[in-house]
């Protein structure tokens, strides 16, 4: 992560997006196109898709993302058996600030025809987090339904997102660690 963009909006493949950056505050270019990649990837296979953001708090702090990796693999198999998914995409970033342990900033993507509503996702990620003893976040106004041409809600949705991209809070881990992690789900 090298490029820092400190403004209020940002082009990408020809799009002006919204972000929650500013002068002072910048925002993780790589962070912000990983976003809209699978945004616009998960928006090529469905008509419309969930968008659910949670936050993910450790008790101590660990100075890699392994935990973070098996949360992620279990809850894509339980939403999977429970759905019948071919896909569910996500992106996670790394943050810590004053506290010790480092915390988690998710996004799950997942087709709005088989999910309208993010209650199950929510209680899967509450279970598993209760089970390893960490403790999940959902902030207010954690979902957002997005159809293929809704470009309103795209960029509401997007601009929610480019918190994740914020430039404070990252760079706190060990060297081979990552500050954050995406699906790989490519364009139809």
């Amino acid at each position: 992560m090298k490029k820092v963009i400190r403004a209020s909006e940002i082009e990408l493949d020809s799009s002006v997006l919204g972000i929650q950056g500013n002068l002072k505050q910048g925002c993780f270019l790589e962070i912000l196109v990983r976003i809209k990649q699978q945004l616009d990837a998960m928006l090529s296979h469905h008509c419309k898709i969930l968008v659910v953001r949670l936050d993910l708090h450790l008790e101590g702090y660990r100075p890699e993302n392994e935990l973070m990796s098996k949360f992620i693999r279990k809850v894509r198999k339980k939403m999977y058996a429970y759905y019948g998914f071919k896909r569910l995409g996500f992106i996670w970033v790394r943050e810590q600030e004053r506290a010790i342990q480092q915390h988690y900033h998710i996004a799950f993507f997942m087709d709005a025809n088989k999910v309208r509503y993010p209650d199950k996702l929510i209680s899967i990620c509450e279970r598993i987090a209760k089970a390893w003893e960490l403790f999940l976040f959902t902030p207010k106004n954690c979902y957002y339904l997005i159809n293929r041409n809704d470009s309103k809600a795209y960029l509401k949705a997007f601009y929610r997102l480019s918190y994740l991209s914020k430039e404070r809070g990252k760079g706190y881990k060990a060297k081979a660690a990552n500050d954050y992690s995406a699906s790989r789900i490519k364009l139809k």
